[in-house]
């Protein structure tokens, strides 16, 4: 069992421990798990990530707890040796504590005010979250909720620590039951919060500093509450603070008035879009009534046949699809772009094996693709030769397919 330093003191960042045993790493024979006869370093559990840190100046990766034996992951395996010195990323566990105690104010106030449990806790890199027992939740009851949880940490309230024997534990107005049956801590909030955890907490609330819903979703007949405390939530309102004043400043119009100014330019936006698509099908529908108008005519069929500059390639198959439509019609257009584009077609009044054509000349710019008898497309990095392309497949059509 090694002896948990964290539980006595959650701001202890640094000591010095008896190296008990140092063992190859199952998971990756390529590291070692180091065993102390005490530590600081807290495992990773309840919600919480491990810490991080070093012992005799080697680094610590992972920390994990195993039958009450808690066990760090090192890259270099230190000696075995006595009173070696042991430090915690101070900055990474601080930050922990600060969400951790935040996550344990913010569930005491859903509980209390929406009577919302929560059934799931998760502390990581960026966000914290907590799955509540709520089918919905409205931004009025999340000021509300906020409001109560930020009150809390600023009357700074004392966090204490208990160890209750079994009889003990009974009198303990409990948020939720413990998880395990022996070693029981209990977290309390001075007469405001009593919660079974074993995780690590600062002493008062006011170390919290902030608590802020970052926004919130369903999940499965649940409310899953994306959250940020302390210096996570400085830098949370400090990229959005900036966002938002660059972007008021572009539009020439107060902060506050960004979400409406920005409503009107998406609707605005999306008529304008329409309009645009509007416009783009009435000059494709021109385009295709001059390239048909255009095209030669040999044994009774049209052949069309266009080299576009930089064309939407969805605009060549919309052509293409409106060409096939009109009767005794060959229709072969491409795209010289970076690279070559092509569609070949044909109407379906015409016995003309439309994929054995391309697959004969797609070669000629080291392409690829292909289709049915009616309709083939693919393409090819040969630029240079597309036009040679399509001057042998107008050929192969006049002298072979068409006689």
């Amino acid at each position: 069992m090694t002896k948990k330093l964290y539980w006595e003191d959650g701001t202890l960042s640094s000591f010095n421990s008896n190296i008990l045993s140092v063992e190859s790493y199952e998971k990756d024979p390529s590291k070692y798990v180091v065993v102390l006869g005490e530590t600081a370093f807290y495992p990773e559990g309840g919600g919480q990530p491990s810490d991080e840190g070093t012992i005799d100046g080697k680094t610590v990766e992972y920390v994990y707890e195993e039958e009450g034996t808690i066990y760090h992951v090192m890259d270099i395996a230190p000696p075995l040796q006595q009173n070696v010195e042991c430090k915690i990323n101070w900055q990474r566990r601080f930050d922990f504590m600060q969400q951790h105690l935040g996550q344990h104010i913010l569930s005491a106030v859903f509980e209390k005010n929406l009577s919302a449990d929560t059934i799931g806790f998760h502390l990581g890199n960026e966000f914290v979250t907590i799955d509540i027992t709520k089918d919905t939740l409205s931004y009025d009851e999340v000021k509300e909720i906020e409001m109560e949880a930020n009150s809390i940490i600023y009357k700074n309230l004392n966090v204490y620590s208990h160890f209750p024997s079994t009889e003990e534990l009974k009198k303990f107005p409990l948020r939720k039951a413990p998880s395990v049956s022996e070693g029981i801590r209990i977290v309390e909030i001075a007469d405001f919060d009593y919660s079974p955890c074993g995780g690590t907490h600062p002493s008062n609330t006011g170390s919290v500093g902030i608590i802020k819903v970052r926004k919130w979703e369903k999940m499965k007949g649940q409310v899953r509450v994306e959250f940020v405390c302390g210096f996570r939530a400085l830098k949370d309102f400090a990229w959005k603070n900036q966002q938002i004043n660059e972007m008021s400043n572009l539009l020439s119009i107060k902060d506050v008035e960004t979400q409406t100014f920005v409503e009107r330019l998406v609707d605005e936006n999306k008529i304008l879009h329409k309009t645009v698509r509007n416009y783009k099908k009435e000059l494709l529908d021109y385009q295709i009534k001059e390239l048909h108008q255009s095209g030669e005519l040999y044994n009774g069929c049209n052949l069309v046949t266009k080299i576009f500059e930089q064309e939407d390639f969805k605009n060549l198959q919309f052509m293409a699809t409106n060409l096939s439509q009109f009767p005794k019609t060959i229709a072969l257009l491409a795209i010289k772009g970076e690279k070559s584009q092509l569609i070949f077609t044909r109407s379906k009044d015409i016995e003309v094996n439309i994929n054995k054509l391309f697959k004969e000349v797609i070669d000629m710019i080291d392409g690829k693709g292909g289709g049915n008898p009616q309709t083939a497309q693919g393409g090819g990095s040969n630029t240079s030769n597309l036009e040679g392309l399509m001057m042998a497949a107008v050929m192969k059509l006049k002298n072979e397919y068409l006689k």
